[in-house]
């Protein structure tokens, strides 16, 4: 008897252990798709042809992940933009984030809800729909990107 309840027990905590690492490898996946975000907007805007004077760049905001990861991804990119939008309906997330890069970059960062028609920009990344189009990540870099 002691020893199916050791057995089962171990079942148990392995499968414990599995859906555990299988989060932290979502979660950790994410997070190197933060670091790389402003390698993959280099990418998508030289495929499109855009210049970095002319880029306008448009952040989707996905309201699944929480506000800090979004505002991360939005200081990596702010630093070389002449125009950057936010579209996300929590707008007061994001307000600090704003003054920021006025104060830092001299950067309008501009706060729009989300279905207002047409979305600005000639480059428009989408946080939530973007692991969807990236390859999976190797430990140098991303294998393709198909978007």
């Amino acid at each position: 008897m002691f020893f199916l309840r050791r057995l089962a027990a171990w079942f148990g905590r392995k499968k414990e252990i599995q859906e555990r690492e299988d989060g932290e490898e979502q979660r950790r996946s994410f997070f190197l798709y933060i670091r790389k975000t402003p390698e993959i907007v280099t990418y998508l805007r030289r495929e499109k042809g855009i210049a970095c004077k002319k880029l306008e760049l448009t952040l989707i905001d996905d309201e699944d992940r929480p506000a800090y990861q979004i505002a991360q991804i939005a200081e990596y990119l702010m630093k070389d933009l002449n125009f950057f939008c936010l579209l996300t309906e929590r707008a007061e997330a994001f307000e600090e984030l704003a003054e920021e890069a006025m104060e830092e970059y001299g950067l309008l960062l501009v706060l729009l809800p989300k279905g207002n028609g047409k979305v600005p920009g000639n480059l428009i990344l989408d946080v939530g729909e973007w692991e969807k189009h990236l390859d999976i990540i190797s430990a140098v870099r991303y294998n393709t990107l198909t978007i």
